[in-house]
């Protein structure tokens, strides 16, 4: 075949008017001329195909198209470059096809990453979200929950970054609810129960009010899950998550906070001032080693910050200034 007649034939080919054995004579061509390609490796210069974000399939495709008419339009002989034309063409095209992986790939992580919902309840309030599936979650104040805008897989998953909240979760069997906090997954069918994971707590804490509540070890998931029962709370050192220990707790002492009540029952003396920071939006600071190991049962309704220290303070024997608008100094 003359060089002449391949230029037709590729022509043709381009314009899509090649017939089936123009286009067999086409590639017979190429594969008898691979061996004996004159051109060395280094050269070989394949394009680099960049391809705009948005930028659809058949865009993609006419611009190959119009590298390889410019390569077949050139002054240069056929015999000479027809490798570096072949190798082109399907280097374009595999770039095409990676690039645009790349940007489908990307598209779908931004596409699920924006279907999750941020909510934050800032200090001293605390919000009521429904969920996609009926369900209600009270986030208390300085909380942070993500969940997706629909449960559109085989389980209900939510995440909470930091802090409490009680969950009231449909019943359904086919899709279980899950709640990860910290080192803890929470998994139900349909119950309601009360997950503290404060960054200044010491333990995270789960505890049920009503139903059947299976809670795992985020880092061990071959130990079976302890299953709790109402009344009963799971607790959990974040730093030491290797066992979980399960004690009984009385119902009024189960999320009180969302109806603006306090129940401590045998708390540690920095929990409750953290409790009483995230409520009345004040920063304490305790300047007394001995109150760090103290503990209280006391329940607190919606009194003033300074009345509640008062009590405090004749019971466990401190005293209190207001160093300024939003720090109090315990001595």
């Amino acid at each position: 075949m003359t060089q002449d007649y391949i230029r037709q034939l590729a022509k043709k080919f381009l314009d899509g008017t090649a017939t089936e054995e123009e286009k067999k004579q086409l590639h017979a061509w190429y594969d008898s001329q691979d061996a004996n390609s004159d051109m060395t490796p280094d050269e070989i210069q394949p394009e680099v195909v960049k391809v705009p974000v948005g930028e659809s399939g058949e865009t993609i495709r006419n611009r190959m198209l119009d590298n390889l008419k410019a390569l077949q339009n050139r002054d240069e002989p056929v015999l000479k470059y027809h490798w570096v034309r072949r190798f082109t063409f399907w280097s374009s095209a595999a770039a095409a096809v990676v690039i645009a992986g790349f940007l489908f790939l990307k598209n779908t992580h931004k596409t699920q990453s924006s279907a999750l919902q941020l909510v934050q309840a800032p200090l001293g309030k605390t919000l009521d979200i429904k969920l996609p599936d009926g369900s209600h979650i009270w986030l208390n104040a300085g909380s942070t929950l993500t969940y997706p805008k629909s449960f559109s897989g085989k389980t209900r998953e939510v995440v909470l970054r930091e802090g409490q909240a009680f969950f009231d979760i449909v019943h359904d069997k086919t899709k279980p609810f899950i709640v990860h906090a910290k080192a803890l997954n929470i998994t139900v069918l349909g119950t309601s129960f009360d997950v503290k994971a404060y960054r200044n707590d010491p333990d995270i804490k789960v505890t049920v009010k009503t139903g059947k509540v299976g809670v795992t070890l985020r880092d061990k998931p071959e130990h079976p899950a302890v299953m709790l029962l109402p009344a009963e709370q799971a607790v959990v050192a974040p730093e030491q998550a290797v066992k979980i220990q399960v004690n009984e707790i009385s119902k009024p002492a189960i999320a009180p906070w969302k109806d603006n009540r306090m129940v401590f029952e045998d708390e540690l003396l920095p929990e409750i001032f953290h409790a009483l920071e995230r409520k009345y939006k004040q920063h304490i600071v305790v300047e007394k080693p001995d109150l760090l190991t103290e503990k209280i049962s006391l329940t607190l309704h919606d009194q003033p910050l300074a009345d509640v220290l008062k009590v405090l303070g004749f019971s466990k024997k401190f005293n209190y200034s207001q160093l300024n608008d939003s720090t109090i100094v315990v001595r």
